[in-house]
């Protein structure tokens, strides 16, 4: 449940299978179907890596 007042982001997953799939996965690999949890983790690692790529060496 999101945080009163925070943004709701959203993003469109039109494959109804996959999702459902994904949610088996994530509840096989983290123990639980807490997909957005997993989906915030990706992109926080995404996010790292280009910051990372970014820096002048």
């Amino acid at each position: 449940m999101p945080t009163p007042g925070s943004p709701q982001r959203k993003f469109r997953l039109a494959d109804d299978a996959l999702w459902a799939e994904y949610g088996q996965a994530c509840r096989a690999i983290n123990g639980s179907a807490d997909r957005s949890d997993d989906i915030r983790k990706h992109v926080e690692a995404v996010v790292a890596e280009w910051k990372k790529r970014s820096e002048p060496s």
